[in-house]
């Protein structure tokens, strides 16, 4: 009677082990089949029958060297062979159809009156993986050609940017030796003239010598604003304090850090940089007052525009950009051509603080 209870208690225990390996060869996402002795497909999981099945028919029953294509068929005898005579058993990569598959076989312990092992092969479909590195390299390919293309861009704005400031600098110094001289030579022979005259005569004289020096200033004050010699002449620094002197809305210059010298392209770079932002200050920010805090580092120099003004939301500056008011973009565009980085700051009613920093 005990060897009895015994018994019908390990078939019982062998009953569950075979449902819970069966439960979770059915729900497997790996391609599983059993072969006996002679090498005929005993079982197929569903993923196998499903992947399978349509190019091969019914998997039961068949032959598991026939499965795959002639050209790889040799390495499942060989893997097979592997799996029979060595305990880590046996692998390799196959065929089936338009599918790549790698396959682990394990040798399984005979049956009754069977003298020979049966297999068990789990198999792995290569092919989603080899889809999906194939587009990893196409995505990989487009990214680097995406990179190298805003690499160029890059270069041709700089140079756009470079022949464009050269193109200021020539034409600013056009109108203050040429156009500027003439004005003032043409408003002394005026001034002289009206000397000479009298009543309204001399009255008409004065009204085109304030013409003339009125178009003199207009056209210094242009020639300033393509390209301030104090710039050129002094630096940096006191190019900005003119510049703040320059707007529109009362700015302050403040300075931190040891002052210097920083290289011509870093403070042409500040400059326009400054002045951008100070204009959009004047167009948009309706301020009462701006700052521009310079602060100079060991390995750089950082530089901050703030206002008072009513600010705006990343929303609002995007329907800006989209009408086409570039400012902002413009500066992002120049700061990453310098090497530096760019941080807004704005709250709507709070004002708005643009930070840049470049190395220098």
């Amino acid at each position: 009677m005990t060897q009895t209870l015994t018994r019908v208690r390990l078939l019982s225990a062998l009953e569950r082990e075979e449902a819970r390996y069966r439960q979770l060869a059915e729900g497997a996402h790996d391609l599983i089949l059993s072969a006996d002795a002679g090498g005929t497909v005993t079982y197929a999981n569903p993923a196998a029958t499903r992947l399978l099945e349509p190019l091969t028919g019914p998997l039961v029953g068949g032959r598991l060297l026939a499965l795959p294509t002639p050209a790889t068929r040799d390495a499942l005898h060989a893997a097979l062979d592997a799996a029979r005579t060595r305990n880590a058993g046996g692998r390799a990569e196959i065929q089936i159809g338009p599918y790549r598959l790698e396959v682990r076989l394990s040798a399984v312990e005979a049956g009754p009156g069977e003298t020979d092992s049966g297999v068990l092969l789990v198999a792995r479909d290569l092919s989603e993986l080899q889809t999906l590195a194939d587009e990893i390299t196409r995505r990989g390919q487009a990214l680097e050609a995406a990179t190298s293309r805003q690499s160029e861009l890059r270069t041709y704005l700089a140079l756009f940017t470079q022949a464009q400031e050269e193109e200021r600098r020539r034409i600013s110094r056009e109108l203050h030796d040429d156009t500027a001289q003439v004005l003032t030579a043409s408003g002394r022979r005026v001034a002289r003239l009206a000397r000479e005259l009298s009543g309204e005569q001399k009255e008409r004289a004065d009204d085109i010598l304030a013409d003339l020096n009125a178009a003199l200033d207009s056209v210094r004050r242009f020639a300033r604003n393509l390209r301030p010699s104090v710039l050129d002449d002094l630096g940096l620094l006191p190019a900005l304090e003119w510049l703040a002197g320059q707007a529109q809305t009362p700015t302050r210059l403040e300075v931190g850090g040891q002052e210097r010298r920083l290289d011509a392209a870093t403070e042409l770079t500040v400059f326009r940089l400054a002045q951008e932002a100070l204009n959009n200050v004047d167009k948009h920010a309706g301020a009462l007052s701006a700052a521009i805090r310079v602060i100079f580092g060991e390995g750089g120099v950082e530089v901050v525009i703030s206002d008072d003004g009513q600010g705006f939301t990343p929303q609002q500056a995007e329907a800006r950009a989209q009408q086409g008011h570039l400012g902002l973009t413009g500066l992002r565009e120049r700061v990453a051509l310098a090497g530096g980085e760019l941080d807004v700051d704005s709250t709507p009613g709070q004002g708005t603080a643009l930070r840049f920093s470049l190395p220098g």
